[in-house]
């Protein structure tokens, strides 16, 4: 039995940071419900690769729930959302601070009714402060906790071409839901959340990224951020990155790669001396890479213990022979998708796999939850003629 079996979880979220963390939670086992508006729903659903209307990018975010699409600005419409919430655990929602409230599910109104709920409101900026009525994507967020000032390329700020700071935020918020899970537990009380990908993304980054700029004290020692130096390094055939972290790493790399001779530099001897020497070093090293092949290099180095991997790029990553192995990737069915690849959930508990059942299309289970409240065939019909529901068929 996966650990959160019996537990019901409600999200109301659209693009990453609400509904991945929904996710994980249905990966551990529990029951979610994911609810859209009746019109375009999660807009995630129409972004990048698709086919039969569901993206690969929504599939990827939203595997494990059933979907149910309602029309919360009707009265109809909120009074299902309140009988599904009423056997709920968790409900976690993602939009602006007051967005929810208008509809009447903002946290007072629910925790007067549901004092057991456990209830997330996730945002971009916060329930309070200057920026808590503005919008926020995962480039602003990187833009203002330091992703992009410290992803330099030519002295410039960069971005990610990744959602981190969604995809952070997404792991703090079902952190904090298993958190208030085990504490409702020990007290049978619910409670609130308050979550932001700004707060996520600062935490996120501070032990390392803002590692430079922590010490308040006159007599620390400030250095440049290491990380700032990092660096791939071009072999023929491809690149590799390598991580010589030790004394004894850094000899292993020079005496598996025929370069011994550097070992008698006073600026290479240990740790220490070579943190003072930094760019040389990082230079040694891409010259020293340049002379081998891809496969010798790494090969190499990992019979002399030394970290290194090659630098696979996406399409790439499926075939790797270490993730076949494992099976962290796997090829789906899906109902509009078809074949498919996706990754496995990366925790495996009591000897079993935690596997996850289709992403929803939008509407998908309406008339299958409507039917769990007690709404019988000739209602579900008149709420669908009145557009209070959507379903999918």
């Amino acid at each position: 039995m996966a650990p959160l079996t019996g537990i019901k979880v409600v999200e109301m979220g659209v693009m990453i940071a609400v509904p991945a963390a929904s996710e994980t939670l249905a990966g551990l086992g529990a029951e979610v419900i994911k609810v859209e508006d009746t019109k375009r729903g999660d807009e995630l659903r129409s972004f990048g690769s698709a086919r039969g209307g569901m993206s690969a990018w929504f599939a990827n975010a939203n595997a494990g729930k059933r979907g149910l699409s309602i029309d919360l600005a009707s009265g109809e419409g909120k009074d299902i959302l309140w009988k599904v919430l009423e056997d709920t655990d968790v409900f976690i929602q993602g939009f602006r601070s007051g967005v929810v409230g208008k509809l009447g599910f903002d946290y007072e109104t629910v925790s007067s009714k549901l004092p057991r709920l456990i209830y997330c409101s996730s945002t971009g900026f916060g329930e309070s402060g200057p920026y808590a009525d503005l919008p926020a994507y995962d480039p602003v967020i990187q833009a203002l906790t330091g992703w992009a000032g410290f992803q330099k390329v030519d002295g410039e700020p960069t971005l990610h071409k990744a959602m981190v700071s969604d995809k952070t935020a997404a792991v703090y918020n079902a952190q904090a839901i298993l958190a208030a899970l085990v504490q409702r537990g020990r007290t049978g009380e619910g409670c609130f959340i308050e979550a932001s990908m700004l707060s996520s993304n600062i935490m996120y980054n501070w032990p390392d990224v803002m590692m430079h700029c922590s010490l308040l004290e006159e007599d620390g020692m400030h250095l440049p951020n290491l990380l700032a130096s990092y660096r791939l390094y071009k072999c023929k055939g491809g690149y590799i990155t390598v991580a010589l972290g030790t004394d004894k790493q850094f000899r292993s790399f020079c005496e598996a790669l025929d370069a011994a001779e550097h070992l008698d530099d006073e600026r290479l001897q240990s740790a220490a001396t070579r943190a003072l020497n930094m760019q040389y070093v990082f230079s040694l090293i891409g010259d020293i890479a340049a002379g081998f092949d891809l496969a010798t290099i790494v090969s190499r180095l990992r019979e002399a213990d030394v970290p290194v991997g090659p630098v696979l790029d996406p399409d790439e990553v499926a075939n790797d022979e270490h993730v076949k192995a494992r099976g962290l990737v796997e090829e789906r069915e899906h109902p509009m998708l078809g074949k498919h690849l996706g990754a496995v959930h990366p925790a495996s508990m009591f000897g079993e796999a935690l596997n996850l059942s289709p992403a929803p299309m939008q509407g998908e289970h309406s008339r299958e939850i409507l039917t769990e409240l007690g709404y019988d065939a000739s209602s579900q019909e008149t709420l669908i003629k009145r557009g209070v529901i959507k379903t999918f068929e």
